[in-house]
């Protein structure tokens, strides 16, 4: 594969331990409370249905110190969350973005209003015990200690306070996380996937350095984080060489240790949502894990090959040794700490230790089809004979016409992978293959726009070529 700048990775890990942790906005008080109590007076039947999940954790009153808006030197923005939970973009005196979010979820806002049945409702909200309120403290140690930038949530009550004005009743004696919405190490506004995806689509000289989605996308699979979409994640940016590097910055860890053991959710992931697949002793079954990343995985971890894959893979599970997943769990509040210790700690060592099969497994099945895509500007597209492999190269082209930096390099071997997408989009691209040629994968070239030229030649490759999508222009095995 192409090799990114080392220094950037350097940057990344030096800068991390500079990330700004969540500003104390706190006097001396403290407050002891619960996370929530709506899940702990359910029925005997009712825990039968929909399991006994974290429902002790939920209702166990914790010490937390109180948030107090004014003493913060925080200014409130404006109200956000998703679906679910409730938030509050907050600004410090730096313009910095801060977002304290409720712990506890409302489940009638994530469904569709033709189902909000008082039953479905019911039901939904009350498998929100399925996740672990605090589990936000424990993955951002792990993060930190595998050198992810994440945010670091700091756990706070927030009291009925007339300072949050309009906001007062939304947030009024909840349980809250405040976290840095924007935790770059350089304090530097950071971009939605969407934004990214169109910039790395508008011009070449925008790239995304995978290798570091992977590490944060193993982390996920750790924890059994099964609800990783796109909005999940936010990007930073780096400079470097003329070009500009894109990093992920996971999110929203409302699904970490997601775990129940009631009857209906258990019928419910093996005939509709196999993806809920809870955070079990053994990592198997990261493909219906995985299930919302599919498109999200093929789309940012297309360049990397099984080799670089294990590499990285065996970097995250040393970086997660016995004793930090320890300390990671040491961050629970202490009231919870004895309930949550066993099963936290025990299947987190577990899941570390199978985490190389299982996810070379799940490498497996995202590259049985590999799309690769161009930009709207001119690129050259090489693919080339490597010992019984091929390799798949794109490279700029100059303002004179030749080839010039190379943006995308893969080695791709034929019983890994069966299908290769070629798509130029914009711009006059150039697609040359290697006379004589041969492999199984059969390779389907989209040029695009633009006027583009293709220099197949013959050979034993099973190639499809379109000047658009849907205008077919040559087949190489005529």
């Amino acid at each position: 594969m192409k090799q990114k700048p080392a220094l950037l990775f350097i940057i990344l890990s030096i800068a991390l331990s500079n990330v700004i942790s969540a500003q104390k906005a706190t006097g001396m008080d403290t407050v002891v409370s619960p996370a929530s109590l709506q899940y702990s007076s359910t029925s005997f039947l009712g825990r039968l249905i929909t399991g006994t999940n974290y429902r002790k954790v939920w209702s166990t009153p914790v010490a937390m110190p109180v948030f107090d808006l004014k003493k913060s030197g925080l200014v409130i923005k404006e109200l956000g969350g998703g679906m679910q939970t409730k938030s509050l973009q907050l600004l410090d005196s730096r313009k910095r973005e801060w977002v304290l979010r409720t712990v506890d979820k409302d489940a009638k806002g994530s469904l569709p209003e033709k189902i909000r049945f008082p039953l479905v409702v019911n039901f939904v909200q009350d498998m929100i015990s399925a996740a672990h309120p605090y589990a936000p403290l424990v993955v951002s140690y792990l993060a930190e200690a595998s050198k992810i930038i994440a945010p670091r949530p700091r756990l706070y009550f927030v009291p009925d306070d007339e300072n949050f004005g309009k906001y007062r009743k939304i947030f009024a004696n909840t349980v809250c996380y405040l976290e840095q919405r924007e935790p770059t190490p350089d304090n530097s506004e950071t971009e939605s996937t969407a934004k990214v995806m169109e910039e790395i689509i508008d011009e070449n000289d925008h790239l995304v350095l995978q290798e570091v989605v992977l590490k944060a996308r193993l982390l996920d699979m750790l924890i059994g984080d099964w609800d990783r979409h796109s909005d999940q994640w936010r990007w930073g940016e780096i400079d470097a060489n003329k070009e500009k590097y894109y990093y992920a910055i996971p999110r929203d860890r409302d699904q970490a240790f997601f775990w129940t053991n009631g009857l209906l959710p258990r019928f419910i992931k093996l005939t509709a949502m196999k993806h809920i697949n809870g955070f079990r002793k053994n990592s198997r079954g990261l493909k219906n894990l995985n299930y919302k990343s599919w498109r999200f995985d093929k789309t940012f971890l297309n360049e990397l090959d099984a080799a670089t894959w294990e590499r990285v893979v065996k970097e995250f599970q040393e970086s997660l040794t016995d004793e930090v997943i320890e300390n990671a769990v040491k961050k629970l509040p202490h009231e919870v700490y004895a309930l949550s210790r066993p099963k936290l700690e025990g299947r987190l060592k577990s899941r570390i230790n199978s985490l190389l099969p299982n996810a070379m497994k799940y490498y497996r099945f995202i590259s049985n089809t590999v799309d690769i895509s161009g930009t709207d500007e001119e690129e050259l597209f090489e693919i080339n004979k490597l010992e019984n492999n091929i390799v798949v190269s794109i490279y700029r082209v100059a303002e004179d016409k030749k080839k010039d930096n190379k943006i995308y390099e893969r080695i791709f071997k034929s019983d890994e992978t069966r299908f290769i997408n070629l798509n130029g989009l914009g711009g006059n691209d150039q697609f040359l293959i290697e006379k004589n040629l041969s492999s199984d994968i059969k390779i389907k070239i989209n040029g695009g726009d633009g006027k583009n030229v293709y220099d197949l030649n013959k050979g034993n490759l099973k190639v499809i070529v379109y000047d658009s999508s849907t205008k077919k222009i040559d087949t190489n095995n005529e």
